[in-house]
């Protein structure tokens, strides 16, 4: 018979446990380049387990500016697909400037359970619109 999962993470290490564990200050965010292509880390392309809800948050950087436009002050929308060609839609509410960089601006996702709901791949796009 396998381990309890109270067995199972006694007998981890504590540099095991640190490899497991998120940390969303440090954690690496999905960029989408000033060429428009989507960057995605290794270690965010297994970012959530089949029926998690809102546990996890991906943070996406994104140019702030577009053809003239400022997409901070805009309605960002990340359409997902699940793998059993499910869609949907998250509305980003709390789209904020770089600090650093104003020309940089950062986004999140909190993934729901609808997105796991199905075990398999995302697909997802990101959609910005002028909102009045």
């Amino acid at each position: 018979m396998g381990q309890t999962a109270e067995e199972l993470l006694d007998s981890l290490t504590d540099e095991q446990i640190e490899a497991y564990t998120a940390d969303p200050a440090s954690e690496e965010h999905i960029v989408v380049g000033a060429d428009r292509f989507i960057v995605v880390p290794s270690a965010l392309k297994r970012i959530a387990v089949q029926f998690d809800h809102n546990i996890e948050t991906v943070t996406f950087d994104c140019p702030r500016y577009w053809d003239g436009h400022d997409m901070s002050k805009m309605a960002i929308y990340i359409n997902y697909m699940r793998a059993d060609n499910a869609r949907g839609s998250y509305a980003a509410t709390d789209i904020t400037v770089d600090e650093t960089d104003e020309n940089i601006m950062h986004f999140n996702w909190t993934i729901s359970g609808n997105v796991t709901e199905v075990k398999g791949t995302i697909s997802f796009l990101i959609c910005v619109k002028k909102a009045d």
